[in-house]
């Protein structure tokens, strides 16, 4: 039996004085090694319950496991991010003064590993991504494409058992979107790796095992292959 990485109670988060509920009673179990996308407009508590997950913000109310941690209690949270999680944006965020290869080292300074197996790491995970031809070069020198894939690999520097992305297509046409969502997917499955994407773009979303649709920080449906049942039931 898979055991659930993720379980969370009755999770609230408020802002602006309690003016705006982000999440308003979030319950959700996720299993080991599952690809879920999370959905919903503009302001509807996606990315705010991304952010959680990866112990980004504090929620106000609830519980919130994360593998093996407890978020709420606030303890031992810097190791939990470092160990833990790997983040993909839809901005890359990568140093444009620093080589691809450095970029990727960046999170392994907080490991024991040696300088020298830092960048074997980092070199084995640009092969991993396709593009370890470029690792000498600058951010800058990358399409845009190339800075995501950098970015996935930079993710992955730390054998995380989660990887969050927030809108990792976003800013990226159809066939490098493409590429990118068959990259994470087949570093998913070969890596075991649980895989939670925030998405506006339903192409994406549909890839998932699970799709959570999140409305006034609300789960307004969560089932297996949402977006397979109303192909289904329109055929």
């Amino acid at each position: 039996m898979v055991k659930n990485i993720i379980k969370i109670d009755n999770l609230k988060k408020s802002y602006e004085e309690g003016n705006i509920k982000a999440l308003n009673g979030i319950d959700l179990e996720i299993k080991k090694g599952e690809f879920v996308s999370i959905i919903g407009p503009s302001g509807s508590g996606k990315s705010t319950l991304l952010n959680m997950l990866g112990a980004l913000d504090v929620a106000d109310e609830g519980e919130i496991n994360v593998a093996g941690y407890n978020l709420r209690n606030g303890k031992h949270l810097n190791k939990f991010r470092a160990n833990e999680i790997g983040f993909i944006f839809q901005l890359h965020n990568l140093i444009p003064s620093l080589s691809v290869v450095e970029n990727i080292e960046i999170p392994m300074f907080s490991t024991k590993l040696s300088g020298k197996e830092m960048r074997e790491r980092a070199l084995y995970l640009l092969n991993l991504v396709g593009i370890n031809d470029k690792s000498n070069l600058k951010p800058t020198k990358l399409s845009g494409g190339e800075r995501q894939r950098v970015a996935i690999a930079r993710a992955l520097a730390n054998n995380p058992s989660i990887i969050l992305a927030d809108e990792p297509t976003g800013s990226l046409d159809s066939k490098n979107s493409k590429k990118i969502m068959d990259q994470l997917i087949k570093l998913h499955k070969e890596e075991n790796v649980t895989l939670i994407v925030v998405t506006h773009d339903l192409d994406v979303a549909k890839l998932a095992d699970r799709s959570i649709e999140v409305l006034d920080g609300k789960i307004l449906k969560l089932r297996d292959n949402i977006f397979n049942e109303s192909v289904k039931a329109e055929s």
